[in-house]
């Protein structure tokens, strides 16, 4: 190979080494975290590796029968700006979904860019096809969960049982409890579904209405494995009050479920091949082929990268094996303090803070409403993060103000403080026992006080331009056996909250 073809050479792949090269920079922390969720073979993202390599593969085959032309197409570096722009943003409010989601427009807008979207377009499904495998799909796990309950509900109630639903749980009378878990929402088996009848649709259908036919017939054949899998499952407990082996290999069992209703679902997409006909080739346009123009977008893309890359904050960094405390109590006063960390066995389960205070209270000596002689028992606690980061930010999967299992929710209310805050309120009941407690909670991120969590996941826009980067989630707790428990965390509320803003504000403002 002379000199002027290893220059020929190199001209040739010098934008894509520039686009990539910029591109793995930028997302090379997302792209590991999603490698991490693939290893974890019990989850529902297992497939994702041998997705990936499905994808290279069509990728491959894809460039060998339709050669490219690569050209420079500058209306496309608008959609690259605004799929980067999201990723940032998605950086800046650590909401890793919206990054995930982006990671293939991204790719694919960058793409066309050099080759147009006459050449990027038999591109789209072999790419995309890695979609099913992107970690963002949990935010579907609970209504599917809620899907699989009715279902069942349905068809257990046809059987003549006696049971109740609870939310998730499922409550066979004088035998025991099935919870409809996340595992047993069905996703793994609808996004395999989804994942395999795109790619028969790719490989052997041409029209998009029975493309998308098929993927229709997938997940509903998918959910239909999975709620025949917990129905048995129920049954079987049911049965051998709770003692058959099936309920331990739940997860081995439905695989075999699913793999039976692959069998009608390649029958239905060979009878969907078969109808097709007289279905035109596409052919590709003859593009232009502008070396410059390569140079200029491969340029323009490495610029924007960068740029996002700097103005993305970290989202890395370890977390606290022993969170710090405040310099604080509530007692003293009005309130005498109490030897534990919790209300009636309540309290937060918050992961992985930087900084806690917690106290439990009583008080004696002030009437709210008809009480008794029974005391009113507090609590308040703050979970600070210094700065937010994977594992360790206020709003997330892991952090909930109350576990689902011991407690369940009846009422909602809402609280406003004398300074103006607004909390959100809960009424809980212990399950078994039928105790009843009253909480509230908001949040104050980088200095702005917020009242649920999606104003709070938004408030970390409005504190990028200051110096602070904490995050706190702020609960309180009343139990009382007869009184007007709302009324008194109200009070309690008031006389607290300001000391305990105060307390953040002194640490992170120094």
């Amino acid at each position: 190979m002379n000199g002027r073809e290893n220059t020929r050479l190199v001209g040739k792949f010098a934008p894509y080494i520039i686009i990539f090269g910029a591109l793995f920079i930028l997302l090379s922390e997302n792209l590991a975290r999603i490698g991490d969720r693939w290893l974890k073979f019990d989850e529902s993202y297992s497939h994702g590796f041998l997705l990936l390599l499905v994808s290279i593969i069509l990728v491959v085959k894809k460039l060998k029968t339709e050669p490219r032309n690569p050209g420079f197409y500058p209306w496309w570096l608008f959609p690259f700006f605004l799929a980067l722009l999201g990723y940032a943003l998605g950086g800046i409010l650590r909401v890793e979904a919206l990054q995930d989601l982006l990671l293939i427009p991204i790719t694919l807008s960058a793409f066309a860019i050099l080759l147009g979207w006459e050449q990027v377009r038999g591109l789209v499904l072999p790419v995309g096809v890695i979609f099913f495998a992107m970690p963002f799909w949990d935010y579907i796990s609970w209504p599917l969960q809620l899907i699989t309950v009715a279902v069942n509900e349905v068809w257990l109630g046809l059987l003549g049982i006696d049971f109740r639903i609870d939310g998730i749980y499922v409550y066979l009378t004088g035998i025991g409890v099935f919870e409809v878990a996340h595992g047993c929402s069905g996703l793994r088996y609808f996004l395999v579904g989804l994942s395999l009848s795109v790619l028969y649709g790719e490989l052997n259908l041409k029209t998009i209405l029975s493309r998308s036919v098929l993927m229709l017939a997938a997940v509903s054949l998918a959910l239909l494995a999975n709620w025949i899998r917990v129905f048995v499952i129920i049954y079987m407990g049911y049965e051998t009050n709770m003692q058959s082996g099936l309920i331990a290999e739940h997860d081995n069992f439905g695989w075999w479920v699913f793999g039976v209703t692959l069998v009608p679902l390649f029958l239905f997409g060979r009878y969907l091949e078969k109808r097709e006909t007289g279905t035109k080739n596409r052919t590709l346009l003859d593009l232009r082929k502008t070396s410059n123009g390569r140079f200029i977008a491969s340029m323009c893309i490495a610029f924007l990268s960068m740029l996002a890359f700097f103005v993305i904050p970290p989202s890395h960094g370890t977390v606290s094996k022993e969170p710090k405390g405040y310099d604080l109590r509530l007692d003293g006063g009005k309130y005498n303090s109490i030897f534990q960390k919790s209300l009636e066995g309540w309290r937060p389960q918050i992961n992985n803070p930087d900084r806690i205070f917690q106290q439990s209270l009583f008080e004696t000596s002030v009437s709210y409403g008809n009480r008794g002689n029974s005391p009113i028992m507090y609590y308040a606690s703050i979970h600070s993060y210094d700065f937010q980061r994977q594992g360790a930010e206020v709003i997330q999967y892991f952090n909930k103000m109350y576990n689902a299992q011991d407690w369940k929710v009846m009422d909602l209310f809402d609280i406003q403080s004398n300074g103006g805050r607004k909390l959100k309120g809960l009424t809980l009941e212990e399950r078994g026992t039928g105790r009843s407690i009253h909480l509230a909670y908001g949040y104050y991120v980088e200095g702005y006080w917020e009242g649920n969590e999606l104003r709070a996941k938004l408030a970390q826009l409005k504190g990028f331009h200051n110096s602070r980067t904490d995050a706190s989630v702020f609960a309180f707790g009343v139990a009382c056996s007869d009184c007007n428990g709302r009324e008194a965390l109200g009070i309690f509320i008031d006389d607290s909250l300001s000391q305990l803003v105060s307390a953040v504000d002194d640490h992170y403002q120094r």
